[in-house]
This record gives structure tokens, C-alpha cells and sequence, in this order.
């Protein structure tokens, strides 16, 4: 198994909402087994020591059975209103709120040390004794002990997970562990080079025959993708002279129906299909291990719901676009995963291609549907702020064809502001902000295109009161 596979298990397990509490609850076994054996060693010589329970055999059993029906049952309320309070943040922020919940790390170990202690509590139960016959009376100072320290350290989580669940349904909370993921995996991608152009691996066609064709056994969004592995598992004497090809359609985010093609082999020899399917790994839902964009997808929704008639939070909309605009900024020095790469296989050429999102998917999934819906409910300040975004991305963006894809947003509000807004006022204010965004495009590879784009502004905004400051900032920034 491959390294990479490796760490994306131990991540997935890690973030599953079992695997902490599970950890907990077994250390909580194995402290009774350690502590049940310091009892049986030195219960005579450590009865007497202070702060160590003194009581009797009877009030052992008392103070453990109301320690463990008090936790269990804190336990059980205590999430199960959490779990509301979530239902009810979800239907504000977005429904991914709660695969939050399930991944955050402090109510795995509220979860764990609650069970733990339940756990605990029942094992020091079993081994307390009273004189019936020849047995003697044994009580587990150490370990009562131990349980009561355990039940305090509980009432202590309790509060911490008040506090923690409060703060795990605001607005800022939401927002800033999308962004938090996906600048994870930004991270990891390359730098661009010198001058900030991106290099692309040259253009191989694909050959003119019929691939192999492994189709998908099940619906699910392709969570990782091993290259490497892909490329051992086809390596090898190839059927015909050349390269052997590889194309992934659909590369981590994007969903495969059952059926549908998952991989495409072109002139492969023997290859071994298990390891060729093992190489795409496939969930119900988009993960962040490969999937950058997953979080431009949560921040998009908290900013759609933001803006629908039944919330009505625009500034909730604005703090989603606030990580947006850091996100697109961090990818302005970021080389975006290849679309074709070719890789070496004992001496074997395998040019792998995967459909990953391109950086105008990229901007079009995090900035198209709030644009629109910032139309339809007539907020013009979340207008405002989405130029303001677009132009610190261009400003932090060198590619010309990220900066094309980045105006071209710009551009769209400004061509339907005349017509969409009402206040005349608000329209030419929209308009002569992509007017300001466009001024430093002039002085690039992107000039006959901007100029092109300022003359149509200049038509579609006749009709707004004051066209005439607009012709005048067209021809001002022309001139300049």
C-alpha cells in the first residue's frame, strides 16, 4: 500500500466520529486493569492515605453507580441537543456543518472521555466485594479514586462543550474551517515558476483505437486519486509501439454514476484491474484530501443561503466571500494539478490524463451562483463586495488567462447593473468599479480584449442617469 493511500486512510479514519471516542474508551479500560492491580498490590499499606476514598464497600458501589447513570445520561442529553442546535445551523449556513461536527476533534474527546468514564465507572463496579463466607471485603480505593477524578474532569468537558457548541454553529467558525481545508491542500501544490507563467506538459493525442474501458461498480465522488499506483498497475510490455495511455474522466470532486467509464486504457498490455481500480477511491460524499475546490463549494452555499429570502444574512454572505477571495488569492502563486502528465514504468512511457477542475471551474463554482443570486434579492453591497473581491484576485493572479477568467465575473455585473438595479445611483456605482478593475488589465496581454469589454459598458449604460461620469472614466483609463 502505497504511502499516499496510507495517510488518506489514517485521515479519513482519524476524522470519523467513532475512532477518538474508541481510542478513549480502551484507554479507560486499560487504566482500570492498572489501577484494579496497584489496589490488589498495596490496598493495605495506601487505605489510610489521604485524599484516597475511605469510604466503605457499600459506598463505593453508591458513589460508582451515580457516577456512571450521571454521565451516561449528561452524555445522551447533552448530544442529542447538540445535535438539534446543528440541524437548525445547518438550515442557516449549509448542511455541511454537520460533517464538521462529526470531524471536530473536541467533541471526539467529550464523546470519549464521557463513554470512558461510564466504562470505567462499570469495570470498578464488577471488583468491589463484600464478606459473604470466606471472602473477604475488597474495595478499589485507588480506583474509586480515580473514577471520581475521571467525573470531575467530565464536569469540566461539560462546560467546555457548552462553550464548543456555541462556537461550532457561528458564522465565522463555518466559514474558517473551509477555508482552513482548503488551504491545506493549496499548500501542497507546486509553486509557479519564475515571471508567475504556469508550464503545461505538452499535448498528446490520444490514439485512434478502442480503449479498455473499467467502468464504475458504484455511484460516488472520487475522494483520491494515486497516479503512481495508477501507472504501476498498467505498466509493463505494451500491445502496440508508443506510450501507453491512461485518462480518469472525472478527477477528485467530480461524481461517477455507476456505469459510467472510471478509467480508459489505451495500448496496455497485461494489467492487473483490482490495483487499476484501487487507484481511485471513491465515497459518498467530496472529501478535502485531493478536493481543494469542496471548499469554495461549502463557502458558495453559506453565501446562497445568506442571501435567500427566508435568511436574508447578507453579511454572512459576505464573510463566505471574505474566504473565497483568500482562497483564489492562495492559488495565485499555485500551479493547479496537470491534466496530462507523462510518468515511467520500467522503461515504459504512461501519459496519464485526469479531468481536474481547471481555475475557470475553479471561479466559476465559488463566485457564478452568488453573483446571480446577488441579483435576485437586490443586494447591491454584496455587489459591491464581490468587484472588490474579483479585483484583489486579478491583482494577485500574473496568468492572463486567470486574470480573463477572473474580469470576465466583473464584467457580468457590470453589463447587467443598468438593467437590474433600480437605483441609478447604485448601477453607475457598479459600473465604474469594473471600470477601476479594468484600468491596470489596459497595460497587459489582455488590453484589446479589456478595451473591446469598456466600449460595450459604454452602451449597455446610456440609459443610466449620469452615463456621462461613465463615458468619462472610459475615456480617462483608455487615454491612460
Amino acid at each position: 500500500m502505497s504511502r499516499t493511500r496510507l495517510v488518506f486512510l489514517w485521515r479519513r479514519l482519524n476524522s470519523s466520529f467513532w475512532f477518538v471516542p474508541g481510542l478513549l474508551t480502551l484507554a479507560a479500560v486499560a487504566l482500570f486493569f492498572v489501577t484494579e492491580y496497584l489496589d490488589q498490590a498495596f490496598v493495605r499499606s495506601i487505605s489510610s492515605l489521604p485524599l484516597l476514598f475511605s469510604g466503605g464497600a457499600s459506598a463505593a458501589r453508591s458513589v460508582l453507580g451515580a457516577i456512571s447513570g450521571g454521565i451516561i445520561t449528561v452524555a445522551a442529553t447533552s448530544f442529542s441537543l447538540a445535535i438539534v442546535v446543528l440541524q437548525l445551523a445547518s438550515s442557516q449556513y449549509t448542511p455541511r456543518v454537520m460533517q464538521n461536527f462529526m470531524a471536530d476533534r473536541g467533541m471526539q474527546v467529550v464523546l470519549g472521555v464521557f463513554v470512558g468514564t461510564f466504562t470505567y465507572a462499570l469495570l470498578v463496579l464488577r471488583v468491589i466485594r463484600t464478606p459473604s463466607g470466606a471472602t473477604e471485603t475488597f474495595v478499589p480505593v485507588i480506583s474509586v479514586t480515580a473514577a471520581v477524578l475521571l467525573a470531575l474532569i467530565c464536569v469540566g468537558l461539560l462546560i467546555y462543550f457548552i462553550h464548543h457548541i456555541a462556537d461550532l454553529i457561528q458564522s465565522s467558525t463555518v466559514v474558517q474551517s473551509a477555508h482552513r481545508d482548503s488551504l491545506r491542500i493549496i499548500e501542497t501544490l507546486e509553486n509557479l515558476g519564475d515571471g508567475g507563467v504556469e508550464q503545461s506538459a505538452e499535448e498528446r493525442s490520444i490514439p485512434e483505437e478502442e480503449p479498455l474501458v473499467l467502468l464504475s461498480r458504484g455511484s460516488g465522488y472520487v475522494q483520491q486519486l494515486e497516479p503512481d499506483s495508477l501507472v504501476r498497475a498498467v505498466g509493463g510490455k505494451p500491445e502496440a509501439k508508443g506510450p501507453v495511455f491512461v485518462e480518469v474522466p472525472s478527477g477528485p470532486g467530480f461524481f461517477v454514476p455507476a456505469g459510467e467509464p472510471l478509467v480508459k486504457i489505451w495500448r496496455a498490455g497485461k494489467i492487473d484491474e483490482y490495483k487499476v481500480r484501487g487507484a481511485v477511491v471513491m465515497g459518498k460524499e467530496r472529501s478535502f484530501q485531493q478536493d481543494f475546490a469542496f471548499g469554495l463549494r461549502q463557502l458558495s452555499d453559506i453565501a446562497l443561503l445568506g442571501l435567500s429570502p427566508g435568511v436574508n444574512d447578507p453579511t454572512s454572505a459576505m464573510q463566505a466571500m471574505d474566504r473565497i477571495e483568500a482562497i483564489l488569492i492562495a492559488l495565485g502563486d499555485k500551479k493547479l494539478p496537470h491534466q496530462q502528465a507523462s510518468h515511467d514504468a520500467d522503461g515504459t512511457e504512461v501519459i496519464v490524463r485526469v479531468g481536474y477542475y481547471g481555475f475557470d471551474d475553479v471561479v466559476g463554482l465559488g463566485l457564478d451562483q452568488i453573483r446571480r443570486s446577488a441579483f435576485t434579492s437586490g443586494q447591491v453591497a454584496v455587489l459591491d463586495r464581490f468587484l472588490e473581491l474579483v479585483g484583489r484576485a486579478i491583482a494577485a493572479n500574473k496568468i492572463p488567462e486567470r486574470r480573463h477568467s477572473l474580469w470576465e465575473r466583473a464584467l457580468a455585473v457590470a453589463r447587467l447593473a443598468p438593467q437590474e438595479i433600480t437605483d441609478p445611483r447604485d448601477a453607475r456605482n457598479l459600473v465604474l468599479h469594473a471600470i477601476e478593475i479594468a484600468s491596470p488589465l489596459l497595460e497587459t496581454e489582455l488590453r484589446d480584449k479589456v478595451v473591446s469589454n469598456l466600449r460595450d459598458l459604454l452602451r449597455y449604460s446610456r440609459s443610466i442617469p449620469g452615463s456621462e461620469h461613465v463615458r468619462q472614466e472610459v475615456k480617462t483609463a483608455l487615454r491612460e
